[in-house]
């Protein structure tokens, strides 16, 4: 089964990804609202990337984590946060880090060691 690309955001953001081609794209307009279209999102099994703004996923960190542990062993849909037109959100552990450290075993992007 296909599995497509959905991006959560402000307006700005969720338009330069419709004029790019991603066809699902949704601006929540409060946090209720927000954590309405993540749960469905999370469910839907078409789905297989969220793309989330790094203020939502902010404003709702606790529901994503809440939503991540039921979700134990479930692969797809994948939550990327990226920084929406204010830059990242900086002194933030990146959350995509630690999934792949889950699913590796190992922190594969440590830079100790390399030099």
């Amino acid at each position: 089964m296909k599995k497509n690309v959905v991006v959560v955001g402000k307006k700005d953001m969720t338009l330069g990804f419709s004029l790019v081609g991603i066809d699902e794209t949704f601006t929540p307009t409060d946090e209720y609202e927000s954590k309405k279209r993540i749960n469905k999102l999370l469910e839907a099994p078409d789905v297989g990337v969220i793309l989330l703004s790094e203020s939502i996923a902010e404003d709702i960190r606790e529901h994503i984590q809440k939503k991540e542990r039921e979700r134990k062993g479930t692969i797809y849909p994948i939550i990327v946060e990226i920084p929406d037109k204010k830059g990242p959100i900086e002194d933030k552990e990146d959350p995509l880090k630690g999934k792949i450290k889950r699913a590796v075993g190992i922190d594969i992007t440590s830079q100790e060691g390399k030099e």
